[in-house]
């Protein structure tokens, strides 16, 4: 018989796909960022690549997450904004499962 948790997780990729971070992903069209959230190897959030304000693609620059519209910037560890307060980037956890990057779907 299934576990009815197994059906809680969709992979969103292979871990020996990725080899670095942050690393594309992109869910039903949607694109996001996967990232690497510390220094436990086993810690991981995916993010949302469209800006909350003006819904433009998002796009790494060094250190940070940049919308090109009009320039708001995000942390990629966290999605916070670092330059207009209060605002951020979707995220949710990741987890490894099985060799794969997982995300809950029944959050």
């Amino acid at each position: 018989m299934n576990d009815p948790a197994e059906h809680d997780y969709r992979i969103i990729a292979s871990v020996d796909e990725v080899t670095s971070f942050p690393a594309t992903i992109t869910i039903d069209r949607d694109p996001f960022f996967l990232v690497q959230t510390g220094a436990d190897a086993d810690s991981y959030r995916l993010v949302s690549a469209i800006c909350p304000h003006a819904g433009g693609l998002v796009r790494q620059h060094e250190n940070e997450l940049i919308c090109p519209l009009h320039f708001w910037a995000f942390d990629p560890l966290t999605g916070e904004s670092t330059n207009v307060p209060g605002e951020r980037l979707d995220c949710q956890p990741v987890e490894v499962r099985d060799g794969h990057f997982t995300i809950r779907t029944n959050v």
